[in-house]
């Protein structure tokens, strides 16, 4: 059985993926700026998940399979290990942790014990856009030099709104100042059996965080509420 994978075949895939990722960023960053919450994080989970697949495809040396998801993290990364390049040893923990418990609440009969998020907006959108812009460079950077034609490098000739809003890279803002401006904190508790949902908000510019690498956890309410 040939389990050879073209160049041609890897370009078409790879391309497709980032499409369909950079789809599901923009729409999260619509969503996250105007605090519809679960819809963003699923969103944001799932853009994150199709640029590390697209990243796979276009290095593989061999048909494999990676129709993982962020719930299956681990075979992900041990995928990109694999084809030697796994840059998320360069991402934030926190902000991956939220991204695999956000894939989780897509479908609430598959949860199978309690899910807690707690973070701060500004934070997370931030880092989701950290995120997309290092995987978007990092594909783009063995090109030979040629300019990445992506869906998302079009939008930034464009000055797409929905991109440059809120967006501390494309208004090439220092990340630190960014992460510690005045923010809103989010909490997500889902319980089985009830299925509850709830979302906390500190309004206003009352909570600034700092930060140290990694975003602020939000603890609006305890985790064991119910």
């Amino acid at each position: 059985m040939d389990n050879s994978i073209s160049w041609t075949e890897r370009l078409y895939k790879g391309h497709w993926l980032m499409d369909l990722g950079y789809r599901d960023y923009i729409a999260a960053r619509f969503l996250l700026n105007n605090h519809l919450i679960i819809q963003g994080l699923t969103l944001a989970s799932t853009s994150v998940e199709k640029y590390l697949k697209a990243l796979i495809v276009f290095n593989l040396k061999k048909k494999e399979k990676y129709n993982y998801h962020l719930d299956r993290f681990e075979s992900l990364k041990k995928l990109l290990s694999k084809v030697n390049n796994d840059v998320t040893l360069e991402f934030d923990t926190v902000f991956i942790e939220i991204l695999q418990n956000a894939f989780k609440i897509r479908y609430y009969d598959k949860i199978e014990k309690p899910i807690f998020m707690g973070f701060y907006i500004n934070q997370f959108i931030g880092e989701l856009d950290y995120t997309i812009d290092y995987i978007e460079r990092f594909i783009a950077n063995p090109q030979n030099g040629e300019e990445s034609m992506s869906a998302y490098n079009r939008a930034i000739k464009n000055k797409d709104s929905h991109l440059y809003e809120n967006n501390f890279i494309l208004s090439k803002e220092n990340k630190k100042e960014f992460m510690e401006k005045a923010d809103v904190g989010f909490s997500v508790d889902i319980r089985i059996g009830s299925v509850v949902q709830e979302e906390k908000i500190v309004k206003g510019g009352s909570t600034k965080n700092k930060y140290q690498g990694q975003i602020s956890k939000f603890t609006g309410f305890n985790e064991n509420l119910y």
